[in-house]
């Protein structure tokens, strides 16, 4: 399982996105937003992010949102599994007294039948 790693995502105020909190080509202590995940900062925690956006907040008429940055390959039961170690801790992730394959399978199934 990969370290949670969090990206600042930036829209417009109509809800339209805007680019991924990026690295400014120029000037490190600027914001900076790409249309590209692949350029967009990973923040090793929630709070570094959120940190982020509370320093350039004013300096734009952004909206922020914070999500986890995933892994093309990620699948659902590895994202059920990191869940429930974030939230629950990793002896329950380890040692889930329910069967997380099954659950990320009914949920593909309740999410293809909607």
């Amino acid at each position: 399982m990969t370290e949670n790693k969090y990206l600042v995502k930036a829209f417009d105020y109509d809800g339209n996105f805007y680019g991924y909190a990026a690295k400014h080509p120029e000037e490190d202590d600027m914001p900076y937003y790409d249309d590209a995940k692949a350029n967009a900062i990973r923040f090793d925690s929630y709070a570094d992010a959120d940190n982020w956006i509370e320093k350039y907040s004013d300096s734009s008429e952004l909206e922020f949102t914070i999500c986890n940055d995933f892994p093309a390959d990620t699948s659902l039961a590895d994202f059920i599994t990191k869940w429930v170690e974030d939230n629950y801790g990793a002896s329950e992730a380890n040692n889930p007294s329910w069967n997380i394959e099954a659950l990320a399978d009914s949920i593909k199934e309740f999410l293809n039948n909607k």
